[in-house]
């Protein structure tokens, strides 16, 4: 067997936001010939990164502050790194073309689109095709459109502030259930098997008992379509079913299926634990 068609592909992360690491970093766990060999929130420290660790993708996030994704192409020298673009904003594609770049997924990244462009860069790094096939993605190609990504598990994110519970849509009350696009599928998700809701900013992660969904929403956007009660805003990044408690110690809960939430530490907290605790 080919050594080449065995080894890892190396892939280095460049974005300025956090979320997007955790997306990206699944997804390589996910496929056995990808290994993450850094990761970098800026891309004035991927001008030093990228000589030193030579990867072999390159995702590079095109709006960050100081420099944006383009203008690191323009400056570092990689011949032998892909670059996979990863953008919220389709138009940038255009201006990637300059740079020879592999591929684009848009944000929020599907796996089916994330895999096929991985698989491209793996067909060049291992010389089944040709360097000169290396033709930037088409608008119906890399190009990866809106789909969220469905995963088994999940950590709780880190701590920020900010319990709100207002803007209801008062047709939720009546619903006991909703539907939540991921992964290219539509899920009937009932309200009394959530547990809670994790905001990652461009993304939610509700986290249920057949797992975790993870969608393109905003936390103002799924308050507005859970009932309330049994569900409370507890903290910026979280949103709590009351019915799901095991335990509150402090500003901590212990939900059923055994992850912890922050309570924001402000002058509404007694009202989120009012709204917890009331029958």
């Amino acid at each position: 067997m080919n050594s080449n068609t065995t080894r890892k592909i190396s892939c280095l992360i460049i974005d300025d936001e956090e979320p997007a690491h955790e997306v990206l970093k699944f997804l390589i766990a996910k496929i056995p010939w990808l290994v993450c060999v850094g990761s970098c929130y800026n891309a004035i420290d991927a001008l030093e990164i990228i000589p030193e660790s030579k990867p072999d993708i390159l995702f590079l996030d095109v709006n960050m502050p100081e420099l944006t994704g383009l203008d690191l192409l323009s400056i570092v020298q990689a011949p032998n790194s892909h670059v996979i673009m990863t953008t919220a904003y389709p138009q940038y594609a255009v201006d990637g073309f300059t740079f020879d770049v592999t591929a684009f997924l848009l944000k929020p990244i599907g796996f089916d689109r994330f895999l096929k462009a991985v698989t491209k860069v793996r067909r060049l790094v291992t010389g089944n095709q040709s360097p000169d096939e290396k033709i930037p993605a088409t608008a119906g190609d890399e190009v990866s459109g809106p789909e969220p990504l469905q995963v088994d598990q999940s950590a709780p994110n880190k701590p920020s502030l900010q319990p709100a519970n207002d803007g209801r849509d008062e047709n939720a009350v009546q619903e006991e259930y909703m539907w939540i696009r991921a992964d290219r599928k539509m899920y009937c998700v009932w309200f009394k098997d959530i547990y809670f809701i994790e905001g990652l900013k461009d993304y939610v992660k509700v986290h249920y008992s057949n797992g975790v969904l993870v969608t393109l929403a905003s936390m103002a956007t799924m308050m507005n379509r859970l009932p309330s009660p049994p569900f409370v805003r507890t903290h910026r990044s979280y949103i709590v079913n009351r019915n799901s408690i095991k335990v509150i110690e402090g500003n901590m809960i212990t939900m059923l299926n055994g992850m912890k939430v922050s309570i924001a530490v402000s002058p509404t907290r007694d009202e989120v634990f009012k709204q917890l605790t009331e029958k």
